[in-house]
């Protein structure tokens, strides 16, 4: 009995080795394709209730997804993280700004990504200028666009985040905030203060394109991405999902 129980237990160990062996050879996530965008709502968040990711890119990368029958995974990480990831080749691809193309090869145009001025429900603007009458709240270190970030004659007071802006808009100690007009949007409906604000003044637009690593593994993936991109453009797919998260 005991030479029948050594043996059994030989043979388990030995099948166990074999199976270990054939998986770490052939790994399931093998052609995975990693996608990594920044952390921030509407564009890409995880919800604070369930854990679970939503946002503008991450609806545009699943249908990416059913379109192309490539398996993604997606990252949610801070703006500096995107570039050094993409730089080392640990993640494929992004929906983000434009890199640098010393490490990434840029494919469609996805979208654009406004930015501007949001005012007070009681003020209604339709040109630069008026802003010069005005006390604006922006983050502190945030770009806009060139005219606006060097215009030392706009009153601008700093902030450290959208949501203490948007307060002082509510309680009207300042007459608007300027930004990412669909973070701002977001932020407000949120946190029930979307009642206070005017229709936004949009100053730049900032292209959103489809990047992948130059060391990526999986280039030959990135003609198909930038067709189902394409057919998503064309069928309004793209213009759906931004509609849906303010942009």
């Amino acid at each position: 009995m005991k030479l029948i129980h050594n043996s059994g237990r030989y043979c388990l160990k030995f099948y166990l080795s074999l199976i270990s062996v054939f998986f770490v050879a052939l790994p399931a996530d093998a052609n995975e394709l990693k996608f990594i965008t920044i952390d921030v709502a509407p564009w890409a968040s995880a919800n604070e209730e369930t854990q679970i990711m939503e946002g503008a890119f991450i609806e545009m990368v699943k249908e990416i997804e059913i379109r192309t029958n490539h398996s993604i995974s997606i990252t949610l990480t801070p703006f500096a993280r995107v570039y050094r990831e993409l730089d080392s080749g640990d993640h494929d691809c992004t929906i983000l700004i434009p890199l640098d193309e010393t490490a990434v090869a840029k494919g469609e145009l996805v979208a654009y990504h406004d930015m501007g001025v949001i005012p007070h429900r009681d003020i209604v603007l339709s040109h630069y200028e008026q802003l010069y009458d005005l006390n604006i709240s922006l983050l502190r270190g945030s770009a806009i666009m060139e005219r606006f970030d060097n215009d030392d004659a706009l009153h601008k007071e700093y902030d450290t985040d959208y949501l203490i802006s948007l307060r002082k808009i509510a309680r009207k100690r300042a007459d608007a905030i300027a930004g990412a007009i669909p973070t701002i949007l977001f932020l407000a409906e949120q946190n029930d203060l979307d009642e206070f604000l005017g229709d936004p003044i949009t100053l730049a637009q900032i292209p959103l394109h489809f990047q992948c690593s130059l060391k990526s593994t999986n280039a030959e993936f990135m003609p198909s991405i930038n067709q189902a991109i394409r057919e998503m453009k064309s069928d309004g797919t793209i213009d759906r999902i931004k509609s849906q998260y303010y942009f």
